[in-house]
């Protein structure tokens, strides 16, 4: 199952942050799917603009709310986020439970006002209190990210009861997929209202994990024929919902991938330095799906899928390292010099699954397959020399292997040239292309291009400092398993965490 399974569909229907007072709230992009609530009151919509400031500037919360909703999406006004802000903040301070609601989104996201997650969760949490649909999904959505507050899955399913019992459908969408995933619901009573809800759920299979929501695709314990099933129906999707599914932006319009067949978008993904998309190929050699079986490429797979951060991907290599037939297989190819087996030998010696070559003999390997043009092994040689593991730190020598990875069409390796382009702060260059390759990468499925994204609007790096933005990219590189992404996501919020007690994080949790 999907990592991001659930915070995804709080970040989609999140509006985008803005660039300048003027609202971009429905500009083309991966993370907007615009869900401003517009509340039931009497329908100032359909008063003349001059009557709507007026009653706005004498008070009445429900005005003051719609001409801020009104400044941000540009009806009836000119497009205005900072007078968008002014008036909602307005109908806020009046406890307006839906503009709270709309305010949180902006702080959520950093539109308008500094990004601040711990704040739009006191705005959440207090248009929940109230009944609002939205706000019971947006609270409990911050309830299961363990960013702003400590994980509490079971107050969370009670607020998408809440909001579903309201007839609110991502609401019922959220339920539904946790039945598919196995949730167990809290155990304390129900009242009556919530019994139907509850008979739902208990109809899912019991978690086999605690952490059912920090995976891309259960495979544990199944047989070649229950792969053969899955990766069959993974790839029978709608080719929407596979680049979904394989971290590739379904609605942009700036990918063109040959083949939109259900294998042609899995090997176009994985090319792309997608960790979900490379894990299911391994899985396709390993076991012959689709694919004519190749045991080493499958490592191969495994291995790249690893390294950018799927946990999975280096539980199933372990296991074929165990395969005395596969280690036999693999010492075979590497002495005849067979460059994908060389490279795995480095590999699984570098990650600590084998011990039997020295940190020389690994770099031999990668020279030598690198000698062969093998892609993997060039990147890694690259990898070496920039951080200065097993050889000398020399940035300038592995930027010569990226380019030249890049010259053989390596798509991580003109990615890592980019990202190096746009931090080199001493050579100042015109960054426009590298920041272009970046964020169509990230639209491809480069799990790299999103953390490297993410620093860049952290830093403001060739573009703008956007912490909303910085933020929403490495949550979704961390929902795909990159650890740095994470890494960098907890620190953004450790920054600027309030010291009440609520907003602590027990990491034990």
């Amino acid at each position: 199952m999907k990592k991001y399974l659930i915070f995804l569909l709080f970040i989609t229907s999140i509006i985008v942050g803005q660039d300048t007072t003027r609202s971009q709230a429905f500009k083309n992009n991966q993370f907007i799917r615009p869900s401003i609530f517009k509340a039931k009151y009497p329908s100032y919509s359909l008063l003349a603009g001059y009557i709507l400031v007026t009653e706005a500037n004498r008070g009445d919360p429900f005005a003051q709310h719609e001409l801020g909703i009104r400044y941000l999406i540009g009806k009836g006004f000119q497009a205005d986020t900072v007078k968008a802000v002014y008036w909602l903040r307005r109908a806020v301070d009046q406890n307006l439970p839906s503009a709270k609601y709309n305010y949180g989104i902006l702080l959520y996201n950093g539109i308008g006002v500094p990004w601040n997650p711990f704040e739009a969760y006191i705005n959440f949490k207090s248009a929940a209190s109230t009944g609002l649909s939205e706000a019971l999904l947006a609270y409990g959505l911050l309830l299961t990210d363990n960013l702003t507050i400590n994980r509490n899955y079971g107050e969370a399913y009670k607020q998408f009861v809440k909001a579903s019992k309201a007839e609110y459908e991502p609401a019922k969408e959220i339920l539904s997929q946790l039945k598919k995933s196995g949730f167990i619901p809290p155990l304390e009573p129900l009242d009556e209202s919530e019994q139907h809800s509850q008979q739902i759920i208990d109809e899912s299979p019991k978690l086999v994990s605690s952490d059912w929501d920090l995976d891309y695709f259960n495979f544990d314990n199944e047989t070649e024929e229950d792969d053969q099933k899955k990766i069959t129906r993974l790839l029978s999707n709608k080719s929407s919902d596979l680049k979904k599914i394989l971290g590739l932006e379904e609605s942009s319009n700036k990918i063109t991938i040959p083949d939109t067949s259900g294998i042609g978008i899995l090997k176009f993904a994985a090319e792309n330095g997608s960790p979900e998309a490379l894990l299911v190929m391994a899985k396709c050699y390993e076991n012959g799906i689709v694919l004519e079986k190749k045991i080493i490429n499958a490592a191969v797979n495994y291995l790249s899928a690893y390294r950018l951060g799927s946990y999975k991907a280096g539980e199933n290599l372990y296991k074929l390292m165990q395969n005395e037939d596969f280690h036999k297989l693999l010492k075979d190819e590497a002495a005849k010099g067979e460059p994908d087996a060389m490279y795995v030998w480095a590999g699984i010696s570098a990650i600590g699954y084998n011990d039997q070559i020295s940190n020389n003999q690994a770099l031999d390997f990668l020279n030598k397959a690198a000698s062969k043009n093998h892609i993997q092994s060039i990147i890694e040689l690259g990898l070496c020399y920039s951080s200065g593991s097993i050889v000398k730190k020399d940035f300038e020598k592995a930027i010569g292997y990226w380019e030249n990875a890049a010259q053989l069409g390596s798509r991580e390796a003109s990615v890592r040239i980019a990202f190096a382009q746009i931090a080199d702060t001493v050579n100042k260059k015109n960054v426009t292309g590298s920041i272009e390759l970046l964020l169509n990468a990230a639209d491809e499925g480069s799990v790299l291009a999103q953390t490297f994204l993410g620093y860049c609007y952290e830093k403001g790096l060739g573009m703008r400092e956007d912490k909303g933005l910085a933020a929403r990219y490495y949550r979704h590189a961390a929902q795909r398993g990159n650890e740095i992404a994470a890494n960098s996501l907890i620190r953004l919020y450790d920054e600027i965490r309030p010291l009440d007690e609520e907003f602590q994080i027990y990491k034990g949790e």
